[in-house]
């Protein structure tokens, strides 16, 4: 089976950036890149087939664009919902990534914020690599992969994420952060000082991720435990910026929606603030971090 990038587009400028950070970084010679277009429907039927044209042309130009570069490429141009319809292609085409540039004006910009952004990722199949504008101009324009944190909670599921972390962290040599958040008590708010002293130290929160480093080291990945204090949005942002890491990679619980400390309010806040970009994978109940949980290896890179 032929192995796809999918690529949804707005037609806004801002989206079409995403296209030049998959050229450079996951296609190779075995990977087609398919640049999809959604239309919602509307009742002026000559409106709806005069924007259909327009997203095709569009598209077609950059695939042509690739194409004379070296680079597989297919457009897809529906009707429909657009949560709906990047979804029900990622179903179709069993993508090994779907990526998307967050954050842009019209179209299917509206799926890559707030709430209708955890529907997506929540529900899509495949891994999801998302750039909003703060990422691309704080990598250059350029997405690279040298330092990868990664946020786990604690849970099995949150594990689920290390497989796919792995094959990009070898596939571009990087070096991975563990990060384990754990919220502190302020003095003020406790009803005995003593109850703030019995915070696990970081020591003990670091030797909790000493499993998951293992399990890197031992693919041979560079790994490091990193434990953090206070609340959670706030401080993977925060070592996004103070590790200089090149992407955060999280993974989702299912339908049911992200792990508990990167939900609702926490989750929106990363992918909207966040200056790195993010990579999510949904991972259901029994595919915690296991080998059978491994998403096939990214595409390779091309110069």
């Amino acid at each position: 089976m032929q192995k796809r990038i999918l690529v949804p587009l707005d037609g806004s400028a801002l989206a079409d950036r995403i296209v030049r950070q998959v050229e450079r970084l996951l296609v190779r010679k075995d990977h087609e890149v398919v640049l999809l277009g959604v239309v919602e429907p509307e009742a002026d039927l000559a409106a709806r087939d005069e924007r259909l044209r327009d997203a095709r042309d569009h598209l077609e130009g950059i695939r042509d664009a690739l194409v004379e570069r070296g680079a597989v490429a297919s457009v897809r141009v529906v009707v429909g919902d657009p949560v709906e319809e990047v979804v029900a292609q990622a179903e179709r085409l069993q993508p090994e990534l779907v990526a998307m540039a967050t954050h842009g004006r019209s179209g299917l910009s509206r799926f890559v914020r707030g709430s209708v952004t955890e529907q997506v990722i929540r529900a899509c199949p495949a891994p999801v690599l998302v750039a909003n504008p703060r990422a691309l101009d704080a990598m250059g324009g350029e997405l690279r992969f040298e330092r990868i944190l990664v946020p786990l909670d604690g849970s099995e599921l949150s594990l689920g994420i290390l497989p796919l972390v792995e094959e990009f962290a070898r596939l571009y040599e990087s070096e991975v952060v563990l990060m384990r958040v754990e919220w502190t008590v302020p003095v003020a708010a406790a009803p005995y000082p003593a109850e703030v002293a019995t915070l696990r130290p970081p020591k003990e929160v670091e030797a909790s991720l000493e499993p998951a480093r293992r399990r890197l080291e031992q693919a041979g990945v560079r790994a490091r435990a990193l434990a953090a204090y206070g609340p959670e949005a706030l401080e993977i942002l925060e070592a996004a910026e103070r590790e200089r890491v090149d992407l955060v990679a999280m993974s989702t619980h299912g339908r049911r929606g992200l792990s508990r400390w990167v939900f609702g309010s926490v989750a929106e806040q990363v992918l909207r603030h966040c200056t790195r970009p993010l990579l999510v994978r949904r991972v259901h109940q029994g595919q915690e971090g296991g080998r059978d949980a491994a998403a096939p290896a990214p595409a390779r890179a091309q110069g």
